[in-house]
């Protein structure tokens, strides 16, 4: 009894089994504790490679805050991918991004995530995984600023309104407004003009500021791109687009198309200039609608295209001779001698008259027959150099009469052809009359701003971006209210003058540190003139439109017909027989899909709408709709109805640029 109760002391007493529990609790503490070190520098290193994925995601993605609108989500949702990407998922590790801060005016985005990385060692005492922050940040001020200014040259910009310096028309407004935002963006302060309230000009001690360059895109119909550039690359010199020779016909054969037979040249709008003996002032037509990209607004008369070989380069503008009596820009005669039939071998028109005798009186003299006669499809420069002459018309006259002497007896003959050989083509169709090429060697007979080969060509011509204040606001004060609105037209080429590819290069390299921005000032509306208040019904039905425009007529446009000098199945706008209210909404069409274009390169975009009330061809609420969605924000869109509210928009505008400036 004395032995269990001296065992069942000493079990009591016995501390080894304890410690050896209390041993194996200790150890998991302590190769948790000295496993900590390997998951902590495991954090880090996961940390460190998490950082450098963000400092990169940052410097990548710091240029976006300058696009308006800015998409903060999309900011977030690339640099998270970004981060992602580079974490590659490995051994659990997850990251989230917090919502990005940007700071417009120090040029700053500020990224910062969190990451989650897994333990292996410190897990084994309830501690699953370990959290890291990391945050980046990029600041890169707008270095420079370019600035392109899209005006509305047209014929309303005549009309009257009030302003502080009295009643002027608009156009004048907007030369006051245009050159007060010049100043504004050229130099360090301005006053009010003291002789013209409603301008202003640097003032006293005033500084040129560094690093501004300023555009002018004067646009009426068309856009005029300077007749000084004639001879560049980005020119259709040769007509080696297919719609440059649109409208014209080499040898009153529709049948016959210009170039075919090889014979046949196609006429030059240089060489055609050339013949009138009038210069060409310097517009250019759109290129054709023809996709270039992915996207739905990407096409050769809507994006930025580099204008290389064919379809993208710019046909100059010769504006049609119109039938005489029956269209509205005719400033040629239809058959003038140069258009003759030259002699050559048998060629002449032969008529055949007859007439009634009794006894010896003879009366009743008639043409039996008329037939032209002589070879067929030849070339002759006797007329014109390097005319070509194909089959022949179905009727035929002479200048002057080579008559044989009437045959004896009751029904008397005599047979005229044409002294000299050669003849008059007639039977032409109004369509052959208008696209002979033959009468552009003849005399221009009236040229005017709205007629002549240069009709409605916008006088004043782009000014490139430059630096010199003094160009920009000459180039403004020179601008008159003349012609018809494309707006389309003036936004593509403002998005081309700010662009750094031809056809002007002047501009930065998108994507750097310059703020591109466009700022498109218009009274009003697109508009087309497929009306009958404008000209004929006969006009109407044989062009689609009473004015050739920047798109030539809706008659070229998807011409399929294998009897046309028309390019063909190719886009212009609209097709013949289009109603004008359509035609104006592809114009609107357009107008969108070039602004969107600008916008997605990184031009900002500001719309400037006056006197929106006066819409005709379209309603107010279309027109501001398309100018509000052009601009890059709703807020970048300002529609002021009156003239003299013209200064303080721009002026607006441009001190709100004043803060993409480098600071000094």
């Amino acid at each position: 009894m004395s032995q269990f109760s001296s065992l069942t002391s000493r079990f009591v007493r016995d501390e080894r089994g304890a410690f050896a529990v209390i041993f194996a609790l200790m150890a998991i503490v302590l190769v948790a504790l000295s496993g900590a070190t390997v998951d902590y520098v495991s954090l880090e290193q996961m940390r460190n490679r998490g950082q450098i994925a963000l400092d990169a995601a940052t410097l990548a993605l710091q240029p976006e805050i300058f696009k308006t609108p800015i998409d903060i989500a999309d900011i977030k949702k690339r640099a998270e991918g970004l981060l992602l990407d580079r974490l590659g998922g490995e051994h659990g590790v997850t990251a989230s991004l917090y919502d990005p801060k940007v700071d417009l005016a120090s040029g700053t985005l500020t990224l910062e995530a969190s990451m989650i990385v897994p333990t292996v060692f410190v897990a084994l005492v309830g501690v699953d995984t370990m959290n890291a922050r990391i945050l980046s940040q990029a600041t890169r001020i707008k270095l420079a600023l370019e600035v392109a200014f899209v005006l509305d040259n047209s014929g309303s910009m005549s009309n009257t309104g009030a302003g502080v310096n009295g009643t002027r028309q608009r156009i004048q407004f907007l030369k006051d407004a245009a050159n007060c935002a010049t100043n504004v963006l050229f130099y360090s302060a301005v006053v009010t003009n003291s002789s013209n309230p409603d301008t202003c000009v640097a003032a006293p001690g005033a500084t040129l500021v560094n690093n501004v360059r300023v555009a002018v895109v004067p646009f009426t119909i068309f856009v005029n791109v300077g007749a000084g550039n004639a001879g560049k690359s980005w020119i259709d010199k040769t007509g080696t687009s297919l719609i440059a020779n649109d409208n014209y016909d080499t040898d009153d054969n529709q049948a016959t198309l210009p170039g075919n037979p090889a014979a046949s040249a196609a006429p030059n709008h240089f060489a055609m200039f050339a013949a009138t003996k009038e210069a060409w002032r310097g517009c250019v037509e759109a290129r054709a609608h023809i996709k270039t990209g992915s996207a739905s607004t990407e096409y050769l008369d809507t994006d930025d295209t580099v204008p290389l070989y064919n379809n993208t380069l710019f046909a100059p503008m010769l504006s049609p001779d119109m039938v005489d009596g029956v269209g509205t820009n005719d400033y040629l005669v239809d058959t003038p001698s140069i258009c003759d039939r030259p002699a050559q071998g048998s060629t002449s028109c032969t008529v055949t008259e007859q007439r009634s005798c009794f006894l010896l009186f003879c009366s009743g003299a008639s043409t039996t027959s008329v037939q032209p006669t002589g070879p067929t499809n030849f070339n002759n420069s006797s007329k014109y150099a390097g005319a070509y002459y194909g089959g022949h018309t179905s009727s035929c006259s002479c200048r002057s009469y080579s008559w044989s002497n009437w045959s004896y007896g009751s029904s008397q003959t005599r047979t005229g052809t044409c002294t000299g050989g050669g003849y008059i083509p007639q039977g032409l169709s109004q369509r052959d009359l208008q696209e002979r090429v033959c009468k552009y060697y003849g005399s221009v007979t009236t040229s005017s701003f709205s007629t002549g080969p240069n009709a409605d060509c916008t006088r004043t011509a782009i000014l490139p971006l430059t630096s010199t204040p003094s160009s920009v606001t000459s180039t403004i004060n020179t601008m008159q209210a003349e012609g018809g609105t494309n707006i389309h037209e003036g936004t593509a080429w403002g998005a081309r003058v700010l662009s750094p590819s031809e056809p002007f290069s002047q501009g930065d390299a998108f994507g750097t540190a310059t703020s591109k921005v466009m700022i498109v000032m218009t009274d009003g509306e697109n508009t087309s003139y497929n009306l009958g208040n404008y000209c004929s019904s006969t006009q109407l039905g044989l062009n689609g439109s009473c004015y050739n425009s920047a798109y030539g007529f809706p008659y070229n446009s998807r011409n399929t017909s294998t009897t046309s000098s028309s390019a063909g199945n190719i886009e212009r706008i609209g097709v013949l027989g289009t109603s004008n209210n359509n035609l104006v909404a592809e114009m609107n069409t357009r107008t969108n899909q070039t602004c969107e274009n600008a916008k997605a390169a990184g031009i900002t975009i500001y719309t400037i709408g006056l006197a929106t009330d006066q819409a005709q061809q379209s309603s107010q609420a279309v027109v501001e709709k398309m100018l509000t969605d052009c601009a890059s924000t709703s807020q970048r869109a300002f529609f002021p109805q009156t003239p003299g509210e013209l200064r303080a928009v721009f002026e607006n505008i441009a001190n709100d640029l004043s803060a993409l400036r480098l600071s000094q």
